[in-house]
């Protein structure tokens, strides 16, 4: 039944791609009418719906046993309180390559399931929360904390936005304290219900490194590099790591485990790990789009007298490719980060830092700065493309094997997604352990690596195609563009514009924004409506939202 079920759905998204392929085709030519377009947007909206639930299913291989559980290297064997303890890999190690927030946030679903969880990381770890990590060149730029992201981060270590408030964090809600100009007017301000935490990125990753610490199975293995994954002599399971200590004796040391996790970033080793075990490297999805990013801290002359808590000027492809952003941060200060498109990026210096400002698509940030003092000099960063592996797409992959964070997908970090992503993930792969523990018994690993993978994909899913569609607007980002994308770029701008005018229509494209919810709800048939009504009308906000943005500042 599920066969044939799963036939006849493939058989329905056929057809109505062909179908599909039909309306793009008229959308690009002249005359097309409202009601067409219209037509065409409900078909995509059912064909995506349609994919997004359907599921990839692999069966997985034999059962584990209990007496399977000690792995070797320096872990006790398996206890009899092991083999009754809820924790399907009791007694057995898992490593974690990498000790940013999607390595710690993966150690820490980890603990739920193995007897230690090994995290590795290159550089030293640093306990000062102030501190960044030598490894993060880009910790001084300002990271965005979606509220899926807290959200999940709550789930995981109960009462973490209360520490983070504690020391400072700023807490707001996104409709309310957030003035944002886009598509050329600004957004309305009004309670959303979704809440915004913003920090700097050291004192958000300390406190998540503090509480993965704490776990009683969680080790921190730093200063220590991964040179190579140890596997069986079939090469059909990785069985540990080789390491190389990073001081002048370089000594190398093996650590046998159950499950390697790679979380080292955008530059894993992963690919050419495969390769030199003989598989193929994964396949790869790029959308170049060639940011670049400066970040400078401020303190404001008085926050309480301005009529926002953050201020997001963000070009669109009918008016800039420039991006600028206010945000507050502990220690009553501010992070400002521009950033331009394809080349267009702001300079180190901090005149030409401020006169970058001052071509942004609305002048309220750089009246912002001109009334604060700067703290600190200017740090710049470029992020050529959007980078995504595709590991679920392998025809052969070695058991024990799991891919997460940067390393599987990184993102424009305009749109801030990269830590919610890695969040998701983290939840994917916990998933998938246990949906492992339940088809496949307690301890088995066979299966286990494409399992998370087919659901890692589906987590990178959302973020993947909100920041790439965005982005593919732009007549010069290169990459594959989707034969949808006519038209969802023309859904995509009417949503903006509905976005302006209609509240109903701003807190969905929030919650999704945010992702709260799935992609489904922007196409929601009765939203598709209130779009549609709201382009006919032609009404944009009144001028006084920008100048509420304005207000308080220096003239």
């Amino acid at each position: 039944m599920a066969t044939k079920s799963a036939g006849v759905i493939a058989a329905f998204i056929s057809t109505e791609r062909v179908e599909l392929r039909s309306c793009a085709a008229a959308q690009s030519g002249a005359g097309t009418s409202r009601g067409s377009r219209a037509v065409c947007a409900a078909r995509a909206m059912r064909v995506e719906r349609l994919i997004t639930k359907r599921a990839l299913r692999r069966p997985c291989g034999p059962r584990g046993r209990p007496e399977d559980c000690n792995p070797g290297g320096s872990m006790k064997p398996c206890t009899q309180e092991d083999i009754r303890s809820n924790r399907p890999f009791a007694g057995r190690r898992a490593v974690v390559i990498g000790g940013s927030i999607a390595g710690l946030v993966a150690a820490r679903v980890l603990a739920d399931h193995f007897g230690e969880v090994a995290v590795v990381e290159r550089d030293a770890i640093p306990d000062d929360l102030r501190e960044a990590r030598k490894g993060v060149p880009q910790a001084r730029q300002l990271h965005g904390l979606l509220a899926q992201g807290e959200r999940i981060l709550n789930d995981l270590f109960p009462g973490f936005t209360g520490d983070l408030l504690q020391d400072g964090a700023i807490a707001y809600d996104f409709g309310l304290g957030l003035a944002w100009h886009h598509h050329g007017a600004w957004k309305p301000r009004f309670e959303t219900g979704v809440r915004t935490v913003c920090m700097t990125r050291p004192l958000l990753e300390a406190h998540v490194r503090r509480r993965a610490f704490a776990l009683p199975r969680v080790r921190r293995l730093d200063q220590r590099e991964v040179v190579e994954l140890s596997a069986s002599r079939d090469r059909s399971r990785i069985t540990g790591v080789v390491l190389r200590q990073r001081d002048e004796g370089g000594q190398i040391e093996r650590l046998p485990a159950e499950l390697v996790v790679d979380a080292s970033g955008r530059g894993s080793r992963a690919p050419a790990w495969l390769e030199a075990l003989g598989y193929r490297r994964p396949d790869e999805s790029t959308i170049q789009v060639r940011v670049g990013y400066a970040s400078r801290q401020y303190r404001p002359r008085d926050p309480a007298e301005l009529p926002w808590k953050s201020l997001y000027v963000l070009g669109s492809p009918s008016d800039s490719r420039r991006f600028g952003c206010i945000a507050p941060i502990e220690g009553g200060r501010w992070i400002v980060v521009l950033a331009g498109l394809f080349g267009d990026h702001p300079p180190a210096d901090p005149e030409g830092f401020l006169e970058f400002a001052r071509g942004l698509p609305n002048d309220a940030l750089y009246r912002a700065l001109l009334g604060a003092e700067p703290v600190t000099d200017v740090a710049v960063s470029k992020f050529p493309a959007h980078l995504r592996r595709h590991y679920e797409r392998m025809a052969r992959m070695p058991e024990g094997l799991a891919v997460l964070g940067d390393a599987l997908a990184s993102f424009n970090p305009v749109y801030g997604q990269g830590m919610t992503s890695a969040c998701l993930q983290a939840l994917a792969l916990d998933a998938a352990l246990k949906e492992h523990r339940r088809r496949a018994g307690r301890g088995a690993i066979a299966g286990l690596t494409r399992r998370y993978h087919a659901a890692a994909a589906r987590a990178v899913d959302l973020p993947w195609r909100m920041s790439t569609g965005e982005d593919l607007a732009y007549p010069e980002t290169r990459g594959r563009r989707p034969f949808l994308q006519p038209i969802m770029r023309w859904y995509t701008a009417m949503l903006h514009r509905a976005a302006q005018v209609d509240r109903e229509v701003y807190v969905r494209f929030v919650r999704a924004l945010h992702m709260l919810d799935g992609p489904e709800a922007l196409l929601d048939p009765r939203l598709i409506l209130r779009v549609l009504r709201a382009g006919r009308s032609g009404s944009l906000p009144e001028v006084a939202a920008a100048g509420a943005a304005h207000r308080g500042q220096p003239e």
